[in-house]
C-alpha cells in the first residue's frame, strides 16, 4: 500500500488544499508538505490526524478490501467540532440527535 498515494486520493475527493488539510489535522504545513511532495511518511500520531480530519478510521484506511466511507467536508467539520466538546455535551447531542424521527433503522 502506497500511504502517500491513499493519502493524496483522500484529500482531493475531499476538494482539500494541502493547506488546508494540515490547517484542520493540526500538523504543520510544512510537515505536510514534506509529505506529498517529497513522500515522506507521515508519523503514526499525524496520520491518526489525517484519517480523523478525512473522514476515515486507521482500519479503514488500511483496509484493501473495503472502500472508506466519504464525508464531505462538512460532515468532517462536525465530527472534529464534535469531538471537541465534553463528554456530557457529546451524550446530550447525541441523545437529541438519535430521538429525532426516521433516522433510525
Amino acid at each position: 500500500m502506497d500511504i502517500i498515494k491513499k493519502l493524496n486520493k483522500l484529500r482531493l475527493e475531499r476538494d482539500l488544499s494541502v493547506y488546508r488539510l494540515a490547517e484542520l489535522s493540526d500538523i504543520n504545513q510544512s510537515t505536510l508538505a514534506n509529505t506529498f511532495s517529497r513522500g515522506t511518511v507521515p508519523s503514526v500520531k499525524n496520520l491518526e490526524k489525517l484519517c480523523a480530519t478525512l473522514g476515515v478510521s486507521m482500519s479503514q484506511f488500511f483496509a484493501e478490501d473495503e472502500s472508506p466511507m466519504q464525508l464531505s467536508p462538512r460532515e468532517i467539520e462536525l465530527i472534529n467540532n464534535f469531538r471537541k466538546l465534553p463528554e456530557e455535551l457529546k451524550r446530550s447531542i447525541a441523545n437529541i440527535v438519535n430521538t429525532v424521527p426516521n433516522l433510525r433503522d
